[in-house]
């Protein structure tokens, strides 16, 4: 069914005319009966996203209508003017959800810049290398995967990465890029950046060129450019601690199977010992379920036993959240820096979070007088944001729970510590809260 065919249908099954409908979406009727005539080729997507808003379209019904607007000739790319993303080689565990909804973000929800953020180690990299995999392999959207290095000029393709590469660095020339693209719809992915001012600028440009263009990249943190759409990976769901070794929740948690799949011999032991298991599901709950750090414990399992590597994530969990010999892979570094910056309010919340024992509601957590008002609201979205909050697994009365880092209650641990001794060269934690004492906290 053609564009004008598919919106004419749309129109008529809520009962509006088009002169109603001009009022609902604020397209002129002109337009509207331009479009329903197929007299118009290539209507802009702003056009097209307020005629969906009026009729009140929703999923399936505006894919149709995407669809019916890209026509055949948005698929005419040169097969090697493309950079398709490189192939996973391991399964992805525990991410079905977020895959699916970045993919329908993409498809359907009309968003053209995405950013997926979340703190280091989470999964972001695997996450969009498989939403960009499932959308190449989908063929609705052709993905080139951006290479920051930029290679070589060659054949097309390389060419392609050469001048990615530049717009990466906030180069402005963007005219070989904007007729490349033209206005097929492409998702370009651009893992593993850190954009400044002027490459975040270069970009808004092409997108503004290239009406077809989509962008998906990864940030560690929220952009302040303040465009865009910013899509938050928290670590895997871990199994409750209170919940029994052969419960159903134990044994479906993303965290443990993670860890499973990466045990080696232990794999098969892990699914049929329930003492195995539990073992290791405590393992993967005081690493926060972190994918990095579950993968790093993992390893240790050739010289530990599973109760003795619970045994050292009680004692020193940054250890076996670090792969043997590549203290630079471990999430130490990272969280002390992310500590390390923030402001003395935001650092005194994290310290009164971290000191209460079980997950908190947004309710609880601004109960107390000295941590109630829109600034602790804001803190918290903050420490959610940098990775040192995150969601905690189930509810309590229907409302949404949230934990500090089993990690970050370590450091804090450290810091508060009187005579904690140096570790190596980059000695413990210290920074002070909003009352200038040092804040203690209490290590799970």
């Amino acid at each position: 069914m053609s564009l004008g065919a598919e919106l004419k249908a749309a129109r008529r099954r809520i009962g509006v005319t088009q002169t109603q409908l001009a009022d609902l979406s604020a397209v002129s009727v002109r337009a509207i009966r331009d479009l329903e005539l197929d007299l118009t080729q290539n209507p802009r997507r702003e056009t097209l996203r307020l005629l969906m808003d009026g009729l009140r379209l929703t999923g399936a019904q505006r894919a149709r209508i995407e669809e019916a607007a890209a026509g055949p000739a948005t698929r005419g790319m040169p097969a090697d003017c493309l950079a398709p993303p490189p192939a996973v080689l391991e399964p992805t565990i525990g991410r079905e959800r977020d895959i699916e909804a970045l993919t329908g973000l993409i498809r359907f929800g009309g968003h053209r810049l995405i950013r997926v953020v979340g703190m280091a180690g989470v999964g972001k990299s695997r996450l969009i290398q498989e939403v960009a995999g499932a959308m190449n392999a989908s063929g609705r959207m052709p993905v080139v995967w951006a290479d920051r290095e930029g290679g070589r000029a060659g054949r097309p393709a390389d060419t392609l990465q050469v001048h990615l590469a530049a717009l990466l660095r906030g180069d402005s020339e963007l005219d070989h890029l904007a007729t490349t693209f033209g206005t097929h719809d492409i998702l370009l992915v651009v893992p593993d950046s850190t954009m400044g001012p002027g490459s975040e600028a270069a970009l808004r440009r092409l997108l503004m060129r290239c009406r077809g263009l989509h962008v998906l990249y990864e940030a560690r943190e929220g952009s302040t450019w303040g465009a865009g759409t910013e899509y938050p990976v928290f670590p895997l769901s871990v199994a409750d601690r209170a919940a029994g070794p052969a419960s159903r929740e134990s044994a479906d948690s993303p965290a443990l199977r993670l860890m499973l799949s990466r045990c080696g011999s232990f794999e098969r032991e892990g699914h049929a010992d329930s003492g195995i298991a539990a073992a290791l599901a405590d393992v993967c709950r005081r690493l926060d379920g972190i994918p990095r750090a579950i993968e790093a414990a993992a390893s240790w399992l050739l010289l530990y036993r599973p109760d003795q590597l619970l045994s050292l994530a009680g004692r020193d969990p940054f250890k076996l959240a670090t792969p043997p010999g590549d203290d630079a892979a471990g999430p130490r570094a990272g969280l002390e820096a992310s500590v390390r910056s923030l402001r003395p309010r935001d650092a005194d919340v994290l310290r009164r979070l971290a000191a209460r024992p079980h997950p908190w509601t947004m309710a609880e957590a601004l109960s107390s007088p000295e941590q109630g008002g829109d600034s602790a609201l804001d803190a918290i979205h903050l420490l959610c944001t940098r990775g040192l909050v995150r969601p905690a697994d189930g509810d309590a009365g229907g409302s949404p729970t949230f934990t500090v880092l089993n990690l970050v209650r370590h450091l804090l641990a450290e810091s508060a510590a009187p005579a904690a001794p140096a570790r190596e060269s980059r000695g413990p934690l210290r920074w002070q809260s909003a009352a200038g004492a040092a804040a203690p906290a209490r290590a799970a």
